[in-house]
């Protein structure tokens, strides 16, 4: 009676180590699809930041009529002439340099050039905050032009715990500026013209314009949550009720 019952204690407890084996890898993170799931998330992509919230990937330069964009353009001139994008310095280079803009007088109006609306379809085209055009001229336009992008370097450490009985995986990590090809075109002038903000007699170099250190390696972190068999990112939300409406929204990892 007494081997039985060594022998049923043994069973069940080789069960309970193998249930408890199984559960502890069904909660292992996969730091690869983890990586993944950051890199191409829409809080990773986003590039505003500092205490002005500005952008560091995009610059915005404006179209249509010059009454309506000379403000825009950081311009004081009543009349649209060459020397008036200066106040824009990635403006003027895309003018000047690039031809990528064209300046009518009669009726005053700065719009793209064919090689402009070509380049211009990697470009996000806005006219209003927030409401993206739909119509290909208007009298106030908004061009975000992408200079860099956000690269995703390697996932550094993760820290587990529980929050309200969730288990969660906080993924720390590092990335860095990467420049797209406009971006390094840009950066491979020492100093462009400007009359802007920041410029030292009528220049400026590409790299003051938003304070990107492409030598630099920045830390961030992440957070995932286990739930109903997966992990999920947690994107921009205080409250983990929050997180659970928006996880659903996204694969497990």
């Amino acid at each position: 009676m007494r081997q039985n019952a060594k022998r049923i204690c043994s069973i069940l407890l080789s069960a309970l180590c193998a249930i408890s084996g199984s559960a502890r890898a069904q909660q292992e993170l996969d730091q690869e699809k983890a990586a993944k799931a950051i890199a191409d998330s829409e809080t990773f992509k986003d590039c505003h930041a500092g205490i002005n919230n500005w952008d560091a990937c995009n610059w915005h330069i404006y179209t249509g009529q010059w009454s309506y964009i000379a403000e825009h353009w950081g311009s004081p001139t009543v009349h649209l002439e060459p020397d008036s994008l200066k106040g824009n310095p990635v403006g003027y280079w895309l003018y000047k340099q690039k031809g990528y803009l064209q300046l009518s007088t009669s009726p005053e109006i700065l719009t793209l050039s064919d090689k402009g609306r070509t380049a211009s379809k990697d470009w996000e085209h806005v006219t209003a905050p927030g409401r993206q055009a739909d119509r290909t001229q208007s009298p106030f336009e908004r061009w975000e032009v992408p200079l860099a992008t956000k690269k995703f370097v390697r996932i550094t450490d993760v820290l587990r715990g529980q929050q309200m009985g969730v288990p969660f995986a906080e993924v720390r990590y590092t990335w860095t500026y990467s420049l797209t090809p406009l971006g390094t075109e840009l950066f491979k002038n020492e100093r462009i013209p400007s009359t802007g903000r920041g410029s030292r007699d009528g220049w400026i170099a590409p790299s003051e314009l938003n304070n990107i250190d492409l030598n630099k390696t920045y830390d961030s972190k992440a957070k995932f949550f286990f739930q109903k068999g997966g992990w999920r990112l947690q994107e921009n939300c205080n409250q983990v009720d929050i997180c659970r409406v928006q996880r659903s929204l996204h694969s497990s990892v």
